[in-house]
């Protein structure tokens, strides 16, 4: 499963991964944006288990609008 949205101009989406070791899911999300013509993606995951991947969809989309709020430490997307 993979979930997209549009917030603030930002393309996130979540693209979880399945830890079959665990039967758990990895948060993943890419995000994109464009700059004079050109587009550019960053990828974020975070080493929490989630127990579904909609869990981890969730998260990750909100995961990614926290980033692009400049709310996550360390984290820059320009």
């Amino acid at each position: 499963m993979s979930r997209t949205v549009i917030y603030q101009s930002y393309t996130i989406t979540s693209s979880p991964l399945h830890d079959a070791q665990d039967d758990q899911w990895k948060l993943r999300i890419f995000i994109s944006w464009s700059i004079d013509g050109k587009t550019i993606s960053r990828t974020f995951w975070m080493p929490v288990l989630y127990s579904t991947e909609t869990e981890a969809d969730i998260h990750g989309l909100a995961y990614g609008q926290r980033i692009v709020d400049g709310k996550v430490a360390g984290l820059e997307l320009r």
